[in-house]
């Protein structure tokens, strides 16, 4: 999403979609029982500043865990230290279209344009979605980002296979303080939050409005993910700000694989308060009902419920992803592998064992 290259950016995503392909053959029947992902967006999809992004920590966790061969990923494009540094991320694209005129930034390329295209190609199982931010530092229609949001992603999901999924990101803030690529001009600090905070809000009216439509669609709340503190250039990740987001995409991906069903939108936003609420309820119930010594903690029951269930591993999937704190007791409870660090191995662990 940064200015000056997206036109080059542009020509080879055409040229690699022209081809048909952009990663070495390979053997028949290798890729065949494998997820499909395709990661699609702008830059920070792209992996802007350093190569792969967040996607280089999804490959390697998947790998730590011994998922790589159960993920396949898919795009015209090429670049990270991932095991399949396949993906279709687009630096300085928009969501559709903006004409040199009507932007503040210079004229930009839709994603919209060849994402149905993208998906016969490609046929992807699972689509990660994050795409916006480029709208913003053009400062163009933001107060109907959604309406055009929509198309796109209905797109997408018609082409899904059964039991695909749409992931669809909410935007990362960006800080205004720094005006590489944000112009001082048209955004001070206020300005440029109320923008990120306007998209976001209609990116979440998306996501909710297609769920209940049955849509194959789940929100995934980058925006609560990052800080500006996490920021590499006021617009892009950091390092840090790149391994937060790709822990944070392990943690959705592994749930799909392991069959969980979607979020709901209006759920996804609230999960940590809603999560914090259950588990002072339950521990409150707990102390003013239990009469006689306490049983022996079981491990892996975070919400001390007595049992290791699935609102335990939505306790530590919301924890990994820094949406809910857990507590010194839970976190103990949450360590199964014993070595006093919370980590998708342990969230691993906790499925196997669920009631």
């Amino acid at each position: 999403m940064y200015e000056g290259m997206y036109k080059i950016a542009a020509a080879a995503g055409a040229v690699l979609m022209m081809l048909g392909a952009a990663a070495p053959a390979v053997c028949a029947g290798e890729k065949e029982n494998k997820v499909k992902v395709m990661c699609f967006g702008d830059s920070i999809t792209d992996g802007f500043w350093l190569s792969g992004g967040y996607r280089n920590t999804l490959c390697s966790l998947l790998t730590e865990q011994g998922r790589a061969s159960e993920v396949d990923f898919v795009g015209p494009n090429w670049g990270g230290s991932g095991y399949d540094p396949q993906h279709a991320g687009y630096s300085g694209f928009s969501i559709n279209d903006i004409a040199q005129q009507d932007s503040i930034s210079g004229q930009r390329t839709g994603i919209s344009g060849f994402a149905g295209s993208l998906m016969d190609t490609y046929q992807p199982d699972v689509v990660m979605l994050q795409i916006g931010t480029n709208d913003i530092l053009s400062l163009y229609d933001l107060e109907h980002l959604g309406a055009r949001l929509k198309p796109l992603a209905e797109c997408i999901t018609e082409k899904l296979p059964e039991n695909g999924v749409l992931y669809l990101a909410t935007l990362p803030v960006m800080d205004a303080t720094n005006t590489l690529y944000i112009s001082e001009y048209y955004f001070n600090v206020e300005k440029m939050d109320a923008a990120v905070d306007l998209c976001n809000t209609q990116i979440r009216a998306v996501a909710k409005d297609m769920q209940a439509q049955g849509k194959p669609v789940e929100l995934a709340e980058i925006n609560k993910l990052l800080t500006k503190a996490d920021l590499f250039d006021g617009v892009h990740p950091s390092e840090d700000g790149y391994r937060k987001m790709g822990e944070f995409w392990y943690q959705k991906l592994s749930a799909y694989l392991d069959g969980a069903a979607a979020v709901p939108a209006e759920t996804e936003t609230a999960a940590a308060e809603t999560a914090t609420a259950t588990t002072t309820t339950t521990t409150a119930a707990t102390t003013t009902t239990e009469t006689t010594a306490p049983p022996e903690p079981v491990r892996g029951d975070i919400d001390g419920d007595g049992a290791c269930r699935t609102a335990d591993a939505v306790l530590l999937t919301k924890h990994l992803a820094t949406q809910l704190a857990l507590n010194a007791e839970q976190a103990a409870r949450a360590d199964l592998d014993g070595n006093h660090i919370l980590n998708a191995a342990d969230l691993s662990i906790l499925k196997r064992n669920l009631l």
